[in-house]
């Protein structure tokens, strides 16, 4: 029977056989599932401890315990009583809860930071000793690959998540959570460990020149999400990140269980809302809002991986992809930022960080190598078919649609389809702001940091993306760290703070909002002024390379 279902698996995906024949063998399995099980006992230990027994013979001192039924008005715990059999009255699905609560999050923990850790280290094993190529070449498709990987890599994990599904089925009943809930929590699991699963096969994909450090840097940044998503509601834009993780579920449960133990968890969710409609009182809402937050960034990570998957030096998105994922994440986070009494600079802030981020990632997705605009540069008009004249005629639509031309012009575009998104919320909260100074100031900024990248992505040098994301992390951060260090503030230094910070950096979080960045119209004209200057040497330069990479051989040797 064994045999007959791997070879069913082995006819519908070869990939996924492939990994479940080389992990699950009877010392992997018998290891993953002693740690599982043993995980499951000592928790279940801990908290039996945590049961108070009465002491022997009589007692005049009071005793207390968080699992204690009687409530002592005048103590932050519960002050223990006999019940008819002179035993402790124990709160018993209080306890259960509480179980249920750190099975949870030891289990969600597990499946996300150890199954990024597997994969992304898996590719990476893949890539250096070639066997990625020759997945490549089977006939094999890029979904097939994908599926069988996300699949079979952290089976032994799956197997481990298993075996804890009794304990806290029971556990969540005991507790009193009704069986649905903990269905949702179930689904919320899937689709997390989707989206986070299909970002470390992206990420292990187009990384490769980070060498060994790509595992512990991927496992890191989701162990920091996932920190994230346990703080508390800010009730503004930053709260999408909460819906990343299912433990936004246990929220939703906790409120409507006990609001006294977990006030900081709980804390502003019957005040959330997305497009002004509340979402923290139903969990039906919340579970389809986290599937909407994870099915789209799964569905952009596996447009990325099909592209780049058959092809490493294409792009991870195309030019026409790029624009309409903007749009879904701009709406996704214009969502929870329409909130009614919202902290609104708070808001602001969050809403400029993401897109900050956003484009940051964006400018790695669309940045073509330097092969790919050799190849533009010189074979344009080759490439582009005879009977699309206006590709020819017009050399800006090759810049907005073709995915080897340089990316600032997309970028661009990207940036004004956020902008003229955010316009209608803008005038609706804070209408007396006049943010016009400001948003050129970050579209500049923008424009700079993918000019940055394309200049070095176009030279010879080795370790090109290395060099790039260096230099845009040193112009985000170096310089505001060195004012501080000086401590020069826009009172003190105006035109130098707008210049060098508000103008080409502070912009981008939205402190030209804030009342400390106040600046004359003069400082905001020559911050900006300085920027088209930066930008304009910049995409001079690039225009130069590209049109020496676009001229013949030939003609390079006669001007020799």
């Amino acid at each position: 029977m064994t045999l007959n279902l791997l070879d069913k698996i082995g006819n519908w995906n070869p990939q996924l056989f492939r990994e479940i024949k080389g992990r699950l063998k009877i010392g992997n399995m018998a290891i993953a599932s002693a740690l599982s099980l043993c995980g499951q006992l000592l928790l279940f230990m801990y908290f039996t401890g945590e049961i108070v027994a009465p002491p022997h013979g009589e007692y005049t001192y009071p005793i207390y315990s968080r699992f204690c039924t009687f409530n002592d008005p005048n103590s932050y715990e519960q002050k223990c009583v006999r019940d008819a059999l002179g035993n402790f009255a124990i709160n018993w699905p209080k306890w259960w809860l509480e179980i249920f609560i750190w099975l949870s999050i030891l289990s969600v923990l597990a499946l996300l930071v150890a199954g990024t850790y597997m994969l992304v280290s898996d590719l990476d094993k893949e890539e250096r000793r070639g066997t990625l190529n020759f997945i490549r070449l089977s006939p094999q498709s890029a979904k097939t690959i994908f599926l069988g990987k996300i699949l079979g890599v952290p089976i032994l994990l799956y197997l481990a998540a298993i075996l804890t599904v009794p304990l806290h089925l029971y556990a969540g009943l005991a507790a009193q959570i009704p069986l649905n809930e903990i269905l949702f929590f179930y689904t919320a699991v899937a689709a997390s460990c989707a989206l986070f699963y299909s970002a470390a096969m992206l990420f292990g994909l187009t990384t490769s020149w980070l060498g060994g450090f790509q595992p512990w840097l991927a496992s890191a940044t989701v162990f920091v999400v996932f920190g994230i998503s346990w703080l508390p509601l800010t009730r503004a834009a930053w709260d999408v990140l909460h819906f990343l993780s299912p433990l936004a579920m246990l929220r939703y449960q906790l409120f409507r269980l006990d609001k006294t133990d977990f006030d900081s968890l709980v804390e502003n969710l019957d005040k959330l809302q997305w497009f002004y409609s509340p979402v923290g009182t139903n969990i039906a809402s919340g579970i389809a809002l986290s599937l909407l937050v994870c099915g789209t960034g799964t569905y952009w990570m596996w447009q990325g991986w099909q592209r780049r998957f058959p092809n490493p030096s294409a792009t991870v998105l195309s030019k026409r992809q790029s624009y309409l994922l903007v749009i879904c994440c701009q709406v996704i986070f214009l969502g929870f930022a329409l909130q009614s009494d919202a902290p609104d600079n708070a808001n602001l802030i969050c809403l400029l960080v993401l897109n900050l981020v956003r484009f940051l990632a964006l400018i790695a997705a669309l940045t073509s190598d330097r092969q790919s605009l050799y190849d533009w540069a010189r074979y344009r008009k080759q490439i582009v078919p005879s009977n699309q004249k206006l590709w020819r005629r017009y050399p800006l639509l090759d810049l907005i649609w073709s995915d080897k031309s340089p990316a600032v012009v997309a970028i661009a575009i990207n940036f004004l389809s956020s902008v003229i998104i955010l316009t209608p919320w803008a005038l609706l909260e804070k209408p007396e702001i006049n943010g016009f100074c400001g948003v050129i100031s970050c579209l500049n900024l923008i424009l700079i940091y993918a000019a940055i990248t394309q200049l070095f992505l176009f030279t010879k040098t080795r370790n090109q993306e290395i060099w790039a994301v260096g230099t845009v992390g040193s112009a985000i951060l170096l310089l505001p760290v060195i004012l501080s260090m000086l401590l020069l503030t826009p009172e003190k230094a105006p035109f130098l703070c707008w210049s060098l910070i508000c103008g080409m950096l502070s912009s981008t979080f939205g402190l030209w909002f804030s009342p400390w960045t106040a600046a004359s119209g003069n400082t905001y004209l020559l911050s900006i002024l300085s920027q088209w200057t930066v930008l304009v040497l910049l995409n001079f330069k690039l225009r130069s390379q590209l049109k020496l990479a676009g001229e013949s051989a030939s003609k390079a040797l006669l001007k020799a």
